[in-house]
């Protein structure tokens, strides 16, 4: 397997379990509970799109916006990992993470016909551990195979948001809330393996020392 590829299913993996469209389900479905089915299509639609805008943009955009300020990729991932490490923590004990969003922003939810974009897709989804995760992954992007593999990443999102939104009161009632907290818990797991790994990795470029011995 080429590198390329191996760094591409590993985002893949990482920004599946950071956006963990399950977890957003019952948000998603106190949200909805007075639309119809077509108005929840129009809302996973939105959703949809700006989730995949928002790692579009993280992916193209973010080393550009880091540079600006004058902050370096290495302390950058070390500051994203610890971010994502809070949040697989929470997602462990199937606590819901007020770093993506809190019970004051719920209470202060904006059109309900723009709750596709807010709070759902930003920041509930595609929130900070999402766009830390991309600006990352973009710093390794030296080939046109790393290119093709984000441009897959941000389709496949795409298309799993897409899809458990749409779908989101059979698969509620299928799963249930045991189920859900089941599946938030294993990928609490993935992340938080994730974050250890990028800690780990900005670390040793931090400081060339721990490089050397750890290699």
């Amino acid at each position: 397997m080429s590198q390329a590829l191996s760094d591409s299913i590993n985002y893949l993996v990482t920004i599946i379990s950071i956006l963990n469209p399950l977890g957003a389900l019952p948000l998603f479905l106190i949200l909805t509970r007075n639309h119809s089915n077509q108005a929840i299509k129009v809302i996973s639609n939105s959703c949809t799109i700006a989730v995949m805008i928002t790692i579009a943009l993280s992916l193209a955009m973010g080393q550009k916006v880091l540079a600006f300020f004058g902050i370096g990729i290495p302390s950058f991932t070390v500051g994203g990992g610890i971010l994502i490490f809070g949040m697989a923590m929470g997602m462990v004990r199937a606590q819901a993470s007020d770093i993506k969003i809190n019970r004051e922003e719920i209470a202060e939810l904006a059109d309900p016909s723009e709750i596709g974009i807010v709070p759902l897709a930003i920041p509930m989804l595609s929130g900070p551990g999402t766009i830390s995760s991309s600006i990352i992954y973009s710093k390794g992007m030296t080939s046109s195979t790393h290119w093709l593999g984000a441009v897959a990443v941000v389709l496949v999102c795409g298309l799993v948001v897409k899809i458990v939104l749409t779908y989101a009161r059979p698969i509620g009632n299928k799963i249930g809330k045991i189920g859900l907290n089941v599946m938030t818990r294993i990928m609490g797991i993935i992340l938080l393996a994730s974050s250890i790994e990028m800690i780990t990795k900005g670390l040793k470029e931090i400081l060339p020392i721990l490089k050397a011995s750890l290699n």
